[in-house]
């Protein structure tokens, strides 16, 4: 998709919809929009999914520990969007088992029966599989090592998980190819608003440094942690709507722990909370997660030592002989789940996941909270609250053809859009190669994410719309200079920007790799372990 024939659209035409964010909030509205037959733009001042929604726990489900504060409705849309997503984006959303043990008591065992039983109920047509209580025997012989002392046994049930980045990219991409203009590096710095309606979305191109103008009937402001800041920007200081905590997560081999399965275990703290493990991409297993509060700039949430601590102290507790240390950590990422203020909480742990919707001007209105799994609900009842003040807004609603079958090599990682694939390696045979002996990808699919998934530095291709950053323990040069070499021919960017890349995809790579894990500094994160140099 042409960069620069949809800067010409922003700047000539007129919308009936702006969103302002491009994580999977403004992507799940974009999708309802599309749908609806709107003349819709996007725009996000980063890249899509380089904030909250590419540092989620990754998983795609209903949240059983929401019963205990008996949010049943948002469970019950969690589960029931779950199902809906495991149907349609089958490549990327996967179902996956997991082990919630029970220590102590067998009342403990009966409650976590229970609350179960009301989670598969609620999920009804959309249950994955109905959960399995297994006894301290079974469940020790599907987690060899857990530890036994005082163990009742546990239950077993489904949920899923995902690659949240790419599952992003994949709505924005299918949304631009049906017509929608969709743009990242694309920052809203300020409106021209007359009679209290916004007429002028003013935004600077961030690559170009051109102004754009978006003229829109309405404005939506999905921009998750960022709400009162985007709301500061354009409309002056107002009380504060967000209240994000933050949330770290390691990455280590996948055999390190037992494989298959997500693993609950409880935090050693006074706090007492879950933490689990997630098998994901490129053979590693997420541990996760901190759950703490944050009151600094949402950019780029730190990751401590003692969050390391945190972690790695309640895993070694249920697998006592893995004694995980940093040298097993490949690297780390930290994320702000986008929370309203909640002046009632009694803590960061029984925070609502629910989310609002307001206006704060006569055409621009705003949507908070929420969750990952419930992105394409919110984004339908997000546009159900514009269509109600703007019943005239676009044309008759209108079927969208579904999108062409494709059965080819690339449908189980790519879904239909295997076929762009398809038609980049009918180009020249020797895209069909890997990118190196290291890693899976193929050239053919790094030019698929830059023409077709928006793709504009080596971050965007190495992290988000590949798992490669991640997986990436010590920094590959000639990886990364091979890489944007690639990206400056697609793009058309002269020898310095190769550089500059470089540079900049090495301070980003830092971010996921902090320097206390390769030097003495890591020594004191868990007593004795071993440092990583």
């Amino acid at each position: 998709m042409n960069r620069q024939a949809l800067i010409s659209a922003a700047h000539n035409d007129t919308f009936d919809i702006c969103i302002i964010g491009g994580g999977i909030t403004g992507a799940g509205i974009l999708a309802t929009a599309q749908e609806r037959g709107l003349k819709a733009i996007l725009v996000e001042k980063n890249d899509f999914a380089s904030g909250t929604s590419s540092r989620s726990s990754k998983m795609i489900h209903g949240g059983l520990r929401y019963l205990r504060y008996l949010q049943v409705n948002l469970v019950q849309e969690a589960l029931q969007e779950r199902g809906h997503l495991l149907q349609i984006y089958p490549h990327l959303v996967k179902p996956l088992s997991f082990i919630l043990p029970s220590f102590n008591s067998e009342l403990d065992l009966l409650s976590k029966h229970l609350a179960l039983i009301a989670y598969d109920k609620l999920a009804g047509k959309a249950m994955v599989h109905p959960h399995k209580r297994l006894s301290a025997a079974e469940l020790q012989k599907e987690l060899p090592g857990f530890l036994s002392k005082g163990l009742k046994g546990g239950m077993l049930f489904w949920d899923a998980y995902t690659n949240d980045a790419r599952l992003t990219s994949d709505v924005l991409c299918d949304a631009a190819l049906q017509g929608a203009v969709v743009l990242n590096y694309v920052e809203a710095n300020q409106f021209i608003k007359e009679n209290n309606s916004v007429k002028v979305l003013v935004c600077k191109d961030v690559i170009t440094g051109e102004t754009i103008g978006i003229k829109a009937k309405v404005y939506i402001n999905a921009t998750g942690v960022w709400t009162d800041e985007i709301l500061e920007k354009l409309f002056g200081p107002s009380a504060k709507k967000m209240e994000p905590t933050k949330g770290v997560h390691l990455l280590i081999p996948s055999g390190r722990l037992p494989k298959g399965h997500a693993i609950a275990v409880v935090s050693t703290t006074g706090d007492k909370r879950f933490l689990y493990t997630l098998p994901w991409e490129n053979g590693l297993t997420i541990l996760g997660s901190t759950d703490t509060e944050y009151r600094e700039k949402p950019d780029e949430p730190d990751v401590t030592t003692e969050d390391i601590k945190y972690i790695l102290d309640a895993f070694n507790a249920s697998f006592p002989d893995a004694k995980l240390t940093t040298q097993d950590i490949v690297s780390v990422y930290s994320g702000l789940r986008p929370l309203l203020n909640e002046k009632n909480a009694k803590s960061t742990y029984s925070r609502s996941r629910e989310y609002e919707i307001w206006w704060s001007e006569s055409n621009f209105i705003n949507i908070a909270g929420g969750k990952l799994t419930s992105f394409l609900s919110m984004g339908k009842h997000c546009m159900d609250v514009v269509e109600s003040r703007f019943k005239s807004l676009g044309p008759e609603k209108k079927e969208i053809a579904p999108a062409s079958e494709y059965n080819g090599r690339w449908k189980n990682n790519y879904g239909p859009s295997g076929t762009y694939i398809e038609n980049i390696l009918g180009e020249d045979a020797l895209y069909d190669a890997p990118i190196s002996a290291t890693w899976k990808y193929t050239r053919a699919e790094m030019i698929f994410f830059i023409r077709y998934q928006f793709a504009q530095t080596l971050a965007d291709l190495l992290t988000r719309r590949t798992s490669i950053t991640y997986a990436m323990k010590y920094f590959d040069e000639a990886l990364v200079k091979n890489m944007a070499g690639l990206m400056a021919k697609e793009l058309n960017k002269p020898e310095s920007w190769i550089q500059e890349q470089i540079g900049k995809y090495h301070q980003h790579w830092l971010e996921y790799h902090p320097d206390f894990l390769r030097s003495g500094n890591a020594a004191n994160v868990n007593g004795g372990m071993q440092v990583v140099n």
